[in-house]
């Protein structure tokens, strides 16, 4: 019972939620860079440090504050079959055991209620045989697609160059939102000329793909479907 109770409060914990994302969620909230601070010229220069650009600087991100668009590219099938047979049999048999030189015998077939010939005769011989047979059979089949892009921006530059990244797309569309978010670990060196990045190399990636709205509930199953399918309902 308490598994139960547990059950349906966590099944509407999760149902509510998934109705309740909102946009400008802090955890893929970009980072501003800060205006930096103004400093005089060297004594006789024009120079201002801080505001020169190298002769050699491309376009491809490396602060934070900087932007870059990932390219999602995400595919995936996977397939599981199973085959378990399982098979037992015992036998196991106790003869009379000889007590002092005399088989057991205890003649009370006439005094015990029970269906025995009056030329039977109670003995501790026993014979015990059980037979087990198991076959199980189990198969999945997935398969996941989604491509598209997503501006992101540089929210940390790790000690040893690589860069977090983070970012979040809302898109309103009739009857409901859609949105994509998306963050990880990339590495300047996987930036291609254009800024861009696929999303296959970026690590510890999360991303989200998911929407809110009329379009989406009819599309979800009810809240008693779904504590009625949820791995701690009883039957």
């Amino acid at each position: 019972m308490k598994k139960l109770i547990i059950g349906i409060l966590s099944v509407l914990t999760l149902t509510g939620c998934s109705h309740f994302v909102k946009p400008d969620d802090p955890s893929y909230a970009p980072i501003y860079p800060e205006h930096a601070k103004e400093q005089p010229p060297v004594k006789g220069s024009i120079y201002l440090a801080g505001e020169g650009l190298s002769l050699y600087e491309d376009i491809k991100a490396h602060k934070v504050g900087d932007i870059i668009t990932v390219v999602l590219s995400e595919r995936t099938d996977a397939s599981k079959s199973g085959n378990t047979k399982l098979e037992r049999d015992s036998t196991s048999t106790v003869i009379d055991p000889t007590i002092l030189g005399t088989m057991a015998d205890f003649g009370l077939s006439k005094i015990l209620p029970v269906p025995l010939k009056t030329t039977d005769n109670l003995n501790l011989s026993t014979s015990l045989n059980s037979n087990t047979d198991f076959e199980g059979k189990g198969q999945s089949n997935q398969n996941n697609k989604l491509t598209g892009t997503i501006t992101v921006t540089v929210t940390k530059v790790l000690p040893n160059g690589n860069l977090y990244v983070r970012g979040e797309k809302w898109i309103n569309i009739n009857q409901g939102d859609e949105y994509i978010r998306i963050s990880g670990v990339i590495r300047t060196e996987d930036i291609t000329s254009y800024n861009t990045i696929t999303s296959d190399r970026i690590a510890d990636a999360r991303i989200a793909y998911s929407g809110r709205g009329s379009v989406t509930n009819t599309n979800e199953p009810g809240w008693l479907t779904k504590m009625v399918n949820h791995w701690l309902w009883p039957l």
